[in-house]
């Protein structure tokens, strides 16, 4: 249990981080997916799974979060 508590306050820390540094984000990767570890983005892409690929072969993915980054509100349809 304690391991699932620890990745959790990793996600939980990197969420925080992408939020708060939103604005900075959308101007340097707009319309790109980040991986985002230890608080930081790590790698980024237009495609979702090349991007994984790069960062799971350098970190352990269960570490790394990632996050789609666009100027435009995205609207999901349930």
């Amino acid at each position: 249990m304690g391991e699932y508590v620890v990745l959790f306050d990793v996600h939980e820390r990197n969420r925080k981080w992408f939020e708060g540094n939103y604005c900075a984000l959308v101007e340097e990767f707009d319309n790109r997916f980040v991986a985002i570890c230890d608080e930081r983005v790590v790698d980024s892409d237009f495609d979702l799974e090349k991007l994984i690929e790069r960062v799971e072969a350098v970190f352990p993915l269960e570490r790394v979060s990632i996050e789609f980054v666009s100027r435009d509100k995205i609207q999901l349809i349930l």
